[in-house]
């Protein structure tokens, strides 16, 4: 039996070895999002401190015990002190999307993260909400665009190649017009925590993000809120309102221009999507979303295009210590025709591929290319300037009879100093038309953008971007267009 000196010695060194760990705990503690092995650790201490309380309180020797962990504090001090060995710049320590000094600063979409990429995250900027285990953002940001067109657009918003008209339509001899708006104007919320499926279980990434813009194109919903993103993440998995998973927005050029000069591949959909790493460099993601298939009826036939299956959806991307990434991207679908009982009914399988690459040139990262390609048959509702126009495929009296697609482009992005920056791009697409398609119906469209962006402030730029596009119709008929476009931009954070 310990005497009363001794239970009080051993009282003092378990005093100040609490006070020791309680100071470690919160170094350790102050990311928003930190290390869970370190948390592992310290709840490991904490509960053989409370074993050690019962031990003395029952008479015990606690002495070597407290040793022990005194040694352990040691060297998890020693291991939250210690540098970590210098790296390559990896993807995750470039600028942010849209800012300064970015490989894309026009691009201002998130990065999707899921899994321990989510935990990982400093999550900047994020406040608490009391009462919660919950931290949240708000991002976006206030733009001007001041347009002027020298020859007849459609959309007076977007450089939509699409809506040029070609020579010797009513359209093209009404000349240029002069456009500003604020339209782009955007807002997002982003909400992250931990979660447990159960006491002693491992912890799981909660995120939900959601974003708000103006911009849409019809006069009658003008200036209305539109809902861009809508989604929640838990683990590996994603469920809501997104960008496609076969799309990549980061080998996208940064243009001005709204659109992206046409060269997306991909849009903004419902889907249930897997996100996961094999290895240190490639991430894979599969998903299951809404259907967006096109079909034109020239010859007015009795139904109506009834998809039934979902879209299956891939990727896999390889990223380099540098940053620069390779990706390919996949989409399966069925194209439907139900023409009821008068009516011709059909179906057919579409596909398309999307091969996407970031290359960072020079070791200060001031130069950036991007580029891509896309294939496909069935699945020009993928492609920007032929979405929604019917262009997949042509129901016939005898059935379907589907189109495909290519679409390639390339950009390039130079600082000329930390904050003055410039990007030419340029993108080209056509359709293998359908003999069943109408003579004015959509073949090929190209466009050339050059721009000169300057950012006095770190969330503050401003520049003027000039671009050409050209149409071509099915019968050979050709349009082209000329616009100037300016811009501020001020982000929130």
């Amino acid at each position: 039996m310990k005497t009363l000196f001794e239970r009080k010695r051993g009282n003092g060194k378990l005093v100040t070895f609490l006070l020791a760990l309680a100071v470690t705990a919160a170094g350790a503690g102050s990311p928003a999002f930190g290390d869970a092995d370190s948390a592992a650790k310290i709840a490991k201490l904490e509960k053989a401190l409370a074993a050690i309380k019962a031990s003395m309180l029952a008479g015990e020797d606690v002495d070597a015990r407290i040793a022990e962990l005194e040694a352990e504090l040691e060297q998890l001090k020693a291991e939250s002190a210690a540098p970590e060995a210098a790296a390559p710049a990896t993807r995750s320590e470039l600028p942010a999307a849209g800012l300064q000094g970015a490989p894309n600063p026009l691009q201002d979409d998130k990065r999707y993260l899921t899994g321990q990429d989510l935990l990982d995250e400093s999550f900047p900027n994020s406040i608490p909400i009391p009462g919660t285990k919950t931290r949240f953002a708000v991002g976006g940001y206030a733009k001007l665009d001041f347009i002027h067109d020298f020859d007849y657009v459609g959309d007076k918003y977007e450089f939509e190649l699409a809506t040029i008209p070609v020579e010797g339509t009513q359209e093209a001899s009404l000349g240029g017009l002069t456009t500003a708006h604020a339209k782009e104007s955007r807002i997002n919320f982003d909400f992250r925590r931990r979660v447990q499926r159960g006491e002693g279980r491992k912890d799981y990434p909660l995120q939900a993000f959601v974003e708000i813009d103006f911009f849409d194109d019809r006069d009658l919903v003008a200036l209305q809120p539109r809902l861009r993103h809508a989604y929640g993440v838990i683990g590996r998995l994603l469920a809501g309102r997104t960008w496609t998973t076969s799309g990549d927005l980061e080998a996208l050029a940064g243009t001005i221009d709204f659109s992206g000069g046409d060269a997306l591949y991909g849009d903004r959909v419902s889907q249930v999507r897997f996100q996961d790493r094999a290895g240190d460099h490639v991430t894979w993601a599969v998903a299951v979303e809404e259907p967006k298939t096109s079909i034109s009826n020239p010859s007015g036939l009795a139904g109506a295009e009834r998809p039934q299956l979902p879209n299956l959806a891939g990727r896999v991307r390889w990223t380099a210590a540098s940053g620069s990434h390779l990706q390919l991207g996949a989409d399966l679908f069925r194209l439907e025709w139900q023409g009821g009982d008068a009516g011709p009914s059909d179906t057919e399988f579409g596909y398309g591929l999307n091969l996407t690459g970031r290359w960072l040139v020079g070791g200060n990262g001031n130069n950036t290319i991007v580029g891509g390609g896309t294939i496909g048959e069935g699945a020009a509702h993928r492609v920007v300037p032929f979405s929604g126009g019917g262009n997949d495929a042509v129901i016939t009296a005898s059935g379907l009879d589907t189109i495909s697609h290519w679409q390639a482009y390339v950009g390039y992005s130079h600082y000329w100093t930390r904050s003055l920056n410039s990007t030419l791009s340029t993108n080209w697409a056509a359709l293998d038309n359908s003999e069943f398609q109408t003579s004015d119906a959509l073949h090929r469209v190209g466009s050339v953008h050059l721009n000169l962006i300057w950012f006095p402030y770190k969330l503050v730029s401003t520049g003027v971007e000039v671009m050409w596009g050209e149409r071509v119709d099915n019968d050979g008929a050709q349009g082209e267009a000329w616009r100037l476009q300016y811009m501020a931009k001020y982000k929130f954070n």
